[in-house]
């Protein structure tokens, strides 16, 4: 008997496996580039299998830059076509659900500064 407390008091106390959070892992462009052209698309790839159920892009100023309509579905990563984007800065905001059933989000800022011929 005292050894099955034992084995039940050790188990209890045995640490559990973390719940792992789907997070972004890296994006093109990358938060804070500064391009001399604007991106045809954001990659967004994550460490999991995650559904991207939404991507906004705003310009700074705040005005919303209107995306095509995607299909929502499970993938480690994502491909989403842009518009053509004039210069200024941007902010790309997403929110995922984890394959854990988790909801998150984030956002990759980035910049389009022509070269000027000198």
């Amino acid at each position: 008997m005292r050894r099955r407390t034992l084995l039940l008091v050790a188990s209890a106390a045995a640490p559990l496996p973390a719940a792992a959070h789907s997070e972004l892992r890296y994006s093109i462009p990358p938060t804070g580039a500064v391009l001399d052209r604007p991106p045809e698309l954001i990659e967004l790839h994550f460490n999991g299998r995650v559904q991207l159920t939404a991507l906004r892009l705003r310009r700074v100023s705040g005005e919303e830059i209107s995306l095509p309509r995607r299909t929502i579905r499970e993938a480690t990563s994502e491909m989403i076509a842009l518009p053509p984007l004039a210069a200024g800065e941007y902010r790309a905001e997403w929110r995922i659900i984890s394959g854990d059933g988790h909801p998150a989000g984030g956002s990759i800022t980035f910049r389009v500064e022509p070269r000027h011929s000198p």
